[in-house]
């Protein structure tokens, strides 16, 4: 066990095993595909006590939930804020209410937001299945009236989207939001959804 790991103060938490998206290459979905449960349960707030106890920096990116479903993660946000824990929150379903986002922001305007829209808002559903881009853009936007930190636009490259970068950034732009391009690796064989160009491929990694 290495000595990084044996003192790093950064941890990456998945909350729960909730979410409303059915993203085609998510854990999640997988399980579903086999008619299995999601595994996973709502982490409680004395472990949740424990781990701020120890760890300086949250990520809240999870693999088979997405942190805005936890029934208590504004409470959370609020707790890490009390502390003074810096923290990250990684976001793609659209399903909270706007008045349920203001809240969260509220509760710790020094954190730093994740949204997961790939590809132009109008089009992310055809990844992101059952997200509304059009409505979580509007609430990244809603954003930056409530967060110190600017608010980060992750935007997924795919077949469907891989022309649309240049009006991504230039959206980013006007609406003063940072703009993160992410290549991906999860492709099944002759994927429809892998980018035609080469370019935005992630090389030297075996396709599964």
């Amino acid at each position: 066990m290495s000595f990084y790991f044996l003192n790093r103060r950064d941890i990456n938490i998945d909350l729960s095993h909730r979410c409303g998206l059915e993203c085609p290459r998510c854990l999640r979905t997988y399980w579903k595909r086999i008619d299995k449960k999601v595994p996973g349960y709502d982490m409680t707030e004395k472990t949740f006590k424990k781990i701020i106890s120890f760890y300086d920096y949250l990520i809240f990116c999870g693999q088979y939930s997405d942190p805005v479903h936890h029934p208590n993660f504004i409470k959370f946000l609020e707790l890490s804020n009390e502390k003074n824990k810096q923290v990250s929150v990684h976001n793609a379903s659209s399903l909270k209410s706007k008045d349920w986002y203001i809240k969260a922001f509220k509760a710790y305007p020094n954190a730093n937001w994740h949204f997961g829209i790939d590809g132009l808002p109008k089009d992310s559903h055809k990844y992101r299945i059952n997200q509304d881009g059009e409505k979580l853009f509007d609430i990244m936007i809603e954003s930056k009236k409530y967060l110190i930190r600017k608010p980060i636009w992750q935007y997924i490259v795919f077949s469907y989207n891989e022309n649309d970068i240049e009006q991504a950034k230039q959206m980013a732009k006007d609406n003063n939001i940072k703009l993160s391009i992410t290549l991906s690796s999860r492709w099944w064989g002759n994927d429809e959804l892998e980018p035609k160009n080469e370019e935005l491929k992630l090389k030297d990694i075996p396709k599964v």
